[in-house]
């Protein structure tokens, strides 16, 4: 499922658990997934759902969804999904008040966990 994944927080490579490594550099997540637009929004808000995140802001066409949450501590997070190709759509996790990749990476593998059910 996972085609590349790029974790921007500070500097360093990991291993997520389908196997994709990902390196930090800044305060994003960028990974490239298997799926359309709407399958992965639609996983997204799941994921949101699963992990008690609030919804602050979702818009959403064929081309980009954005989606806005915060977690309990008032940290913003932003998931932008934007389209690459039929089969291929990009995903970026980022935000400005510095969640750790930890909160980030558990994120995508929810993200991901939902996209293996759709």
């Amino acid at each position: 499922m996972v085609l590349s994944v790029a974790l921007l927080s500070g500097c360093g490579k990991s291993v997520v658990p389908e196997g994709a490594e990902y390196s930090f550099f800044s305060d994003s997540m960028i990974a490239e997934e298997l799926g359309t637009i709407t399958e992965l929004h639609d996983a997204t808000l799941k994921a949101l759902k699963s992990l008690e995140l609030p919804i602050a802001y979702d818009k959403k066409d064929n081309l980009v969804a954005l989606v806005q949450t915060f977690t309990a501590t008032g940290q913003s997070i932003k998931i932008l999904i934007e389209y690459r190709n039929v089969d291929v759509t990009q995903l970026t996790l980022s935000s400005p008040d510095d969640v750790d990749e930890y909160k980030l990476t558990g994120l995508l593998e929810e993200i991901r966990r939902n996209m293996s059910i759709i």
